[in-house]
């Protein structure tokens, strides 16, 4: 029988994890950005070879939210994502600090008999590890009761140590039945949420510190017309000054993230593309519950109630 089963990666801002995840796939299924908590959502990528089936939950960086709004809905989806899986990928950037990396412990204890593979990423830059970090951590984990499986040094931007690790996690996972019978499947979210994504990216690349963050990307219209599919889409910013500092003088900067977002949606889905924006301002949406809700971000109480 063949193997299957769930791996959360799991970590600080910035630890690179979505990169990662995409390296491991062969494809870009999480957008990526030097700026921290590009991911908001958790993002299932899917691996299927000789030896089954393993799924990967890409999760949004772990930090100390604030009650409710975007952060809390960031933070319940690593939670929610531990939940009834094979085992952990806990990504740790050299260069953090255990003040830090004591927020993604806390949570990870939550996830009690999971085994957790302690992953050291960015062994391709040139600085040294530090030691006192890396005894700080495992000697941190066993107090509060983690067990680490193993410990790996790897690079998710050039792809050092996967093949070990990889061989490591499929000895983990438990024999069953695949869970996405396609082979040819990387993920399990429809296309209309990685165009969104792919114009997020583009306004995380090219905005500010931060107003990207208080952007938001929905998808009005979706025409999928096979000579040339015609995509609308709507940037929701807080508050009305922004609008201006995502359109740009004479709509310079709009113009800039459209065309960018138009040749990654178009490597995406492998033909050309017409793709139209437009800046609307939505007040406060990533701390007003039913903005949210309508943006596809339903907090934990709101998820409580639809259940």
């Amino acid at each position: 029988m063949s193997k299957s089963g769930f791996v959360v990666i799991a970590g600080r801002p910035n630890a690179g994890k979505s990169t990662l995840m995409n390296r491991i796939l062969g494809s870009k299924i999480s957008i990526v950005t030097p700026k921290a908590q590009t991911t908001r959502e958790r993002v299932l990528g899917i691996l299927t070879g000789k030896q089954g089936q393993i799924v990967f939950v890409d999760t949004p960086g772990i930090h100390n939210a604030k009650e409710g709004g975007i952060n809390a809905f960031m933070m319940s989806e690593v939670r929610e994502a531990l939940a009834g899986v094979s085992a952990i990928w806990y990504l740790v950037d050299p260069s953090s600090v255990m003040k830090a990396e004591q927020a993604v412990l806390e949570i990870l204890k939550e996830a009690s008999g999971v085994p957790v593979y302690l992953l050291w990423n960015k062994t391709d830059l040139k600085y040294v590890k530090p030691r006192t970090l890396m005894e700080e951590i495992p000697a941190k984990a066993k107090e509060m009761g983690i067990d680490f499986r193993q410990q790996f040094q790897v690079s998710a931007l050039k792809g050092r140590g996967l093949a070990e690790l990889l061989a490591a996690t499929w000895e983990a996972m438990p024999e069953g039945p695949v869970h996405y019978p396609d082979p040819e499947q990387l993920s399990d979210r429809p296309v209309r949420y990685f165009v969104a994504e792919k114009i997020r990216e583009q306004l995380l690349l090219q905005l500010g510190e931060e107003v990207p963050y208080c952007c938001a990307v929905e998808i009005e219209r979706f025409e999928e017309d096979p000579k040339l599919p015609r995509i609308e889409a709507i940037i929701h910013v807080e508050r009305e000054s922004q609008k201006g500092m995502v359109v740009g003088k004479a709509g310079s900067k709009i113009k800039a993230i459209g065309q960018a977002a138009r040749k990654e949606v178009e490597a995406f889905l492998g033909q050309q593309v017409f793709l139209g924006l437009k800046v609307k301002l939505l007040k406060d949406w990533s701390r007003d519950a039913e903005a949210l809700k309508r943006l596809g971000y339903n907090l934990p109480a709101t998820r409580e109630r639809n259940s």
